[in-house]
């Protein structure tokens, strides 16, 4: 609304200026024209009045209410103060317990359990089926006890054959031929006459025998 009031203002003193010698509004300029006499001069233009802003009626402000007193507060009473009674605390001397007897502790030796014995499991070895084949001999010729001897064998698959001879006590001597051709053993014993004397052992002596001391008896 001011901002309104001020803009009209100045348009009136912009009138004004423009028209100085001229009466306005009743009113008569200060300054006049040496053509004659001076008439009343209308501005062309008059501004319509325009009325203030719609200014809201007053509006009382809300309902205040009366003042209310506090509520009575009764005065401050400082509370009663009582000393507590001392009581000396009660003494009572401890009662003495004597010591339980010592019993040494009884000592259990500690349960041995042999540990049970389980046998390894034994599993015979399983060879392989070869082919049997071997060849051995072998011969003793002992001129002091008179042993001798000889054998030759041999073996392919199941057959085996072998020769086996030993020099009797009387000098002869002993031959034996065997066989076993898959059918069983078969032997042949023949003797050939010896080369040699018989053997007699000897009867044996010992070459040295110790006297013993007879045993002293003082």
């Amino acid at each position: 609304m001011a901002f309104k009031l001020y803009i009209l203002a100045a348009l009136v003193a912009v009138a004004q200026a423009q028209y100085p010698s001229y009466a306005y509004g009743g009113a008569t300029s200060s300054a006049s024209f040496s053509l004659g006499p001076a008439k009343a001069y209308a501005p062309a233009y008059a501004p319509a009045y325009v009325a203030p802003a719609y200014k809201p009626a007053y509006v009382a402000p809300a309902y205040k209410p009366a003042y209310v007193a506090p509520a009575y507060k009764p005065a401050y009473v400082a509370p009663a103060y009582h000393a507590p009674a001392y009581v000396a605390p009660a003494y009572h001397a401890p009662a003495y317990v004597a010591p339980a007897a010592y019993h040494a502790p009884a000592y259990v030796a500690p349960a041995y359990h042999a540990p049970a014995y389980k046998a390894p499991a034994y599993a015979a070895p399983v060879y392989p089926d070869a082919h049997p084949a071997y060849n051995f001999a072998y011969t003793v010729n002992d001129p002091h006890t008179y042993d001798v001897k000889s054998q030759e064998e041999s073996r392919d698959g199941d057959y085996v054959k072998g020769t086996y001879s030993l020099v009797e006590p009387d000098g002869s001597k002993r031959v034996v031929t065997y066989a076993d051709n898959g059918y069983g053993f078969e032997a042949v014993v023949h003797k050939e006459p010896g080369s040699h004397p018989a053997y007699a052992p000897k009867a044996y002596a010992p070459a040295y025998a110790p006297a013993y001391p007879a045993p002293y008896h003082g």
